[in-house]
């Protein structure tokens, strides 16, 4: 939440929107729709909003594998963007883990760029995208989620993981429609 006497600064945090998770290993039609979507979304706030790429790159053997199957393995296509993605990027930041803000420099590069205010959205709505919201929470940045531009790998866990950072995290639950106003 911006310091007292200053004016907000705003970010676009679009978590893993990468090949593994839209079109190949864990593929659906939503999280299709979704990338495309978001990808129109970045390219109409291109140049008024900066947008932050996160990327899931896993090492081999990364202890995550014990529970997703090896997934995002840096240096090949299932973790590379999903599309035209990477060119809108402002910044890209690469992960191991589900938190953003986990293991990265997103935390310093957003308060170096005095931003405050995070729209996020990206797959999967109850793991990287819950707990890259967690993490901004709890580096006092204002969080608004974009529910039509997230989805779950388990489609039943979208809405559940919606409410948990709704009642939790005090996050604000908006279309992608706001985006508009900015």
């Amino acid at each position: 939440m911006g310091q007292p006497g200053k004016e907000s600064k705003s970010a676009l945090i679009v978590v893993d929107l990468v090949r593994d998770f839209v079109d190949l290993k864990f593929k659906s039609p939503e999280s299709v729709n979704v990338a495309e979507k978001t990808i129109k979304i970045a390219k109409a706030s291109s140049g008024k909003i900066p947008i932050i790429l996160t990327r899931d790159a896993h090492i081999p053997n990364d202890p995550e594998f014990r529970i997703w199957g090896e997934h995002c393995l840096d240096g090949t296509a299932g973790s590379e963007f999903y599309g035209d993605l990477q060119k809108l990027g402002n910044r890209i930041i690469s992960k191991r883990h589900y938190d953003a803000f986990f293991g990265t420099d997103l935390d310093s590069y957003l308060k170096d760029t005095g931003i405050t205010d995070l729209f996020i959205c990206g797959i999967s709505t109850d793991i990287c995208v819950l707990h890259t919201v967690a993490g901004a929470f709890f580096r006092s940045y204002k969080i608004t989620v974009l529910e039509d531009l997230c989805c779950s790998i388990e489609p039943e866990n979208h809405k559940t993981a919606l409410n948990t950072m709704k009642s939790i995290y005090g996050v604000d639950i908006r279309e992608s429609s706001i985006l508009k106003v900015i």
